[in-house]
């Protein structure tokens, strides 16, 4: 799934989740659910078709219609030219509906290979401001080298 996907994915459900929130006195509304899906990537790296499994487990706290906190845990599996790939994703998306700024906190990408060891990793914090155009990045802590460059060095390492 391209980064894009996983950040408007994110973003997708926290908007479907926190504009029918109904905050109480008790706390937040939690909501948990679990999937697995299996589909051809042919965008991750153009000209590659990549056969890709993912677990997700999927936390969501709403604390208030606007305000909103989204833990992910996704595993990807991906087979493409005879070569495998692992992605462990365990991250937490902390949203505010009202000014377009999500906070990134955790392992938004984790790329490992069988036998060689990580390719590609993001982590730490990243928060970013989705009501611009192009998104504004606000803060930055970690590195964040696939936010920045995208899967040029996954797209090689399937390549050769």
């Amino acid at each position: 799934m391209s980064r894009s996907k996983c950040l408007t994915l994110g973003g997708s459900i926290v908007a479907a989740f926190v504009l029918s929130a109904t905050a109480t006195a008790a706390g937040p509304e939690i909501t948990r659910f679990a999937f697995e899906d299996h589909y051809v990537d042919t965008q991750t790296c153009p000209g590659m078709t990549l056969e890709t499994q993912v677990e997700g487990h999927v936390t969501i706290q709403e604390f208030s219609e606007t305000r909103a906190q989204v833990h992910q845990r996704l595993i990807y599996t991906v087979t493409a030219n005879g070569k495998t790939f692992t992605d462990n994703e365990s991250f937490t998306e902390f949203a505010d509906t009202d000014t377009g700024v999500s906070t990134f906190s955790g392992t938004e990408i984790n790329i490992q290979i069988p036998g060689y060891g990580k390719l590609l990793a993001d982590t730490g914090t990243l928060t970013v401001d989705f009501s611009t155009d192009p998104w504004t990045v606000i803060h930055e802590g970690g590195p964040h080298p696939f936010f920045h460059d995208g899967y040029g060095p996954l797209c090689d390492y399937l390549s050769t």
